[in-house]
């Protein structure tokens, strides 16, 4: 009996002694959460606490069950009649992870049915899960005075330089057709 007891003592002892060091060893950098580590969702329970893994395992020790990464989308575009050189941009991160700093790229393609390759960027801000935003690209600088910018063909794209590694890439365009 008192082999047994002195068994389990030990291996409580082993055990907390190495959930101290875990924790110790763990990185904690500010803002944020630590490395490998991602931001709770808000429809997660919120006693999970900010952060958790980026990667969940069942407790099987099966395979991995989701990677946690953002994902930008344009949701819409919209003309302004005050503005015929701008156009207001909504962007959401429909992942579940931060979307760090990136970019938005207009590409005008085409002006009174001439091909043309004409391009302004604007910096996109942090998203942070389920976050969306409007932006105004002023694209007077890349058209003549004389043109609206709805009556080009030109491309939007979040994210144009890839600097965010996403779920899904394949919706961070919008094509306009005059």
């Amino acid at each position: 009996m008192k082999r047994h007891l002195l068994i389990a003592l030990s291996s409580v002892a082993a055990l907390s002694m190495s959930a101290v060091s875990a924790i110790a060893a763990t990185p904690n950098p500010q803002p944020g959460c630590p490395d490998g580590w991602v931001p709770r969702p808000p429809e997660l329970n919120p006693a999970l606490g900010e952060c958790m893994p980026g990667e969940i395992a069942p407790p099987s020790g099966g395979g991995i069950l989701k990677k946690q990464l953002p994902d930008l989308k344009i949701r819409g575009y919209q003309f302004s009649e005050r503005a015929p050189q701008s156009v207001r941009v909504q962007i959401i991160n429909q992942g579940n992870a931060i979307a760090k700093p990136s970019n938005l790229r207009l590409t005008v393609t085409q002006i009174k049915g001439v091909k043309v390759n004409r391009m302004l960027e604007v910096q996109l801000p942090a998203f942070k899960p389920h976050q969306s935003s409007n932006f105004l690209v002023n694209a007077s600088e890349i058209l003549p005075s004389d043109v609206d910018l709805k009556d080009t063909t030109f491309r939007l794209k979040a994210d144009a330089t890839l600097l965010v590694n996403e779920s899904d890439e394949s919706d961070n365009v919008a094509l306009h057709h005059p």
